[in-house]
């Protein structure tokens, strides 16, 4: 049953470890010193660590449905890795990644009846409302669901910015919030632009030939 974890670690140890490189061993003496902190979904598509083909030690991770950042309650999961990212790892910058064809977004669309989603993505009915607004009375439905998951995106970035860790970095000016959404159709990656409102393409990417649109959402 574990097979294909077990092999990929056999890999993983030869090139990290066993290679003249030694990034483990290095990091293991040095200790960390990653750039990022990447906030992003559960979804098993749009993993940081398989996207971005990082080496060991690039980036420190937090993942919550959807990608959602809750405004800031103390004692939670993130506050505490924001935390120590920030103030005692003094990583400098933190991606926002959301994603296309996410499910928590199809579910909060459809107004899924679950206690256990619903408790957690409720908080997204504000960007829900404005992509409704976005859309007009009679919205594609596909069209309202990409709506919805680029305004969730901004409503993160918005509840972030609450968190005391976070807040003064931002205001000196030290600390730079990322908020970049990666379509899963095309594999392009995009960035929010603050001068037109809109996300557009991170610049220096290619169209991929192997792309076919489906209707698949999760």
């Amino acid at each position: 049953m574990t097979e294909t974890l077990l092999k990929g670690f056999k890999e993983f140890c030869a090139d990290a470890y066993d290679s003249e490189s030694n990034v483990m061993g290095k990091l293991v003496e040095g200790g960390q010193h990653p750039e990022y902190f990447i906030i992003s979904c559960i979804d098993s598509r749009s993993n940081p660590g398989t996207i971005f083909r990082p080496a060991p030690g690039t980036f420190m991770a937090y993942k919550a449905i959807g990608a959602i950042v809750r405004p800031y309650q103390k004692g939670t999961a993130l506050a505490a890795a924001l935390q120590f990212a920030l103030h005692h790892v003094n990583v400098r910058k933190i991606i926002l990644l959301g994603h296309t064809r996410c499910g928590a977004i199809n579910a909060l669309v459809d107004n899924v009846d679950d206690p256990d989603i619903a408790g957690f993505i409720d908080v997204a009915q504000t960007a829900l409302s404005k992509a409704r607004s976005e859309c007009g009375p009679t919205p594609d439905r596909e069209e309202l669901q990409h709506r919805v998951e680029e305004q969730l995106v901004m409503l993160s970035l918005k509840n972030l910015e609450t968190y005391p860790s976070v807040a003064p970095l931002l205001e000196d000016g030290s600390l730079e919030i990322v908020p970049w959404l990666f379509e899963l159709e095309t594999g392009t990656l995009k960035k929010f632009a603050p001068e037109t409102q809109t996300f557009s393409p991170v610049p220096g990417q290619t169209e991929h030939k192997h792309y076919r649109r489906t209707t698949a959402r999760n």
